[in-house]
């Protein structure tokens, strides 16, 4: 099999990747009579959780990921023509040409969409429908959505839907079930790697919208354009996961700033230490709460973290990588409003930054001073700055409610 991962995409400037075999992009297939059976899609509202939508120019989600085309073929003369990606109109599109010239039996071109693990938890709710919009202004009508586990071998066994659309751009639902989401019939069955659609589902990490029409002589044209994808019924409430802290502790720094303090208890981490009038207006009472093993959290959107505070009405929390020297100089966020009442505060990891961090000189990224998207990769800890500003009281008090919450709001 071949498959087309080298290409630079005409339709836009920015450079998309496009798959490789052993990437997970293309999916190798058998010839059509052997593919699932259409299911049936019926025209919908979409008003479910969005995993996927598509806004910018340079191809990544509004969620965070980036989508990836790929081609493929049964015999390498019959790759097809190095698929282009673009977004327009809040539309993901390829384009593509099949040119079947050396009799290969199957072949494709498609796009696979991945999904951050917020939007994992979020199916794991109690999603029982997927819906998306879709068209094709290519020769063919009849498209596969495919959904896939995290880390599923490249082979093409993956629960497949075929869905019949038009060139117009129209909204689909398909219930998530066996009938619906089969594995081809060329696959021996569920593996480990490659399950059902239960257990895809429990661990789902991408989607796929192909082209795989591949005609059995001649030419025909690729024209796939897809919008939003969402999963229904919307949960109640958003996903969220608990994050492992392991050995927190305490420290400060400032003239006459002493006595720091954590105590833990089952609900909460509290905060104390003392501070004089001679104690700098940067001078701080610092929380730290490691994690129990750094951990890549870009798949979610925000911290959530519930706050009290009777020494000042404002803290500082930062995020600190494994790569960051520990010179203070952490993406941060200014949390304000605080006051004795326990209050739990939802913060897009996009509002922090090195340019929050209350020391100016630390704005400048590097390989060592990472900001906030390499930070999220590689999540060391977090600390929370009680700084004593021009108001902060010298008995510093500051209450963190437990568990600190990955939220998929």
């Amino acid at each position: 099999m071949n498959i087309d991962n080298s290409h630079r995409l005409a339709a836009i400037s920015t450079l998309f990747l496009l798959l490789s075999a052993c990437g997970g992009g293309g999916t190798p297939v058998p010839p059509a009579g052997q593919a699932p059976a259409p299911a049936p899609a019926v025209p919908v509202a979409i008003d479910g959780q969005v995993v996927a939508s598509f806004t910018a120019a340079d191809g990544r989600t509004d969620q965070g990921r980036t989508a990836t085309a790929f081609a493929y073929s049964e015999k390498v003369g019959d790759l097809p023509s190095a698929p282009t990606l673009s977004v327009s109109g809040n539309l993901l599109n390829v384009s593509s040409s099949f040119n079947n010239a050396g009799a290969s039996t199957f072949g494709g071109v498609g796009i696979d969409i991945p999904l951050r693990d917020a939007d994992r938890n979020q199916i794991q709710s109690g999603a029982t429908k997927v819906q998306f919009s879709l068209a094709s202004t290519g020769t063919n009508k009849t498209l596969k959505f495919k959904i896939k586990a995290l880390g599923a071998t490249p082979n093409g066994c993956v629960p497949a839907a075929s869905v019949t659309v038009t060139a117009t751009q129209t909204n689909y639902e398909l219930a998530l079930t066996d009938a619906n989401f089969k594995l081809p019939d060329f696959c021996t069955g569920p593996t480990a790697t490659n399950p059902a659609l239960a257990g895809t589902l429990a661990n789902i990490g991408a989607l796929e919208v192909s082209d795989e029409a591949f005609p059995s002589s001649g030419s025909a044209t690729v024209g796939i354009h897809v919008g939003s994808i969402a999963f229904a019924p919307k949960p109640a409430a958003p996903a969220t996961a608990a994050v492992s802290i392991t050995g927190p502790f305490s420290f400060e720094y400032g003239t006459g700033a002493t006595g720091s303090a954590l105590a833990e208890s089952a609900s909460a981490y509290t905060l104390t230490g003392n501070r004089t009038s001679a104690t700098e207006s940067w001078a701080a009472t610092v929380a730290v709460l490691p994690l129990t093993a750094t951990r890549d959290v870009s798949g979610w959107p925000a911290l959530s973290i519930n706050l009290a505070s009777t020494s000042n009405s404002q803290v500082v929390v930062m995020l600190q990588s494994a790569d960051a020297v520990d010179d203070g100089c952490f993406p941060s966020y200014v949390v304000t409003g605080l006051s004795a009442t326990a209050a739990t505060r939802v913060i897009p990891f996009s509002s922090f930054s090195l340019a929050n961090n209350p020391d100016a000189s630390c704005a400048a990224s590097s390989a060592t001073r990472p900001d906030t998207a390499l930070a999220l990769t590689r999540l060391k800890q977090f600390q929370i700055r009680e700084l004593k500003g021009t108001a902060g009281l010298d008995a510093v008090s500051v209450v963190i409610g437990k568990p600190v919450l990955l939220s998929g709001q």
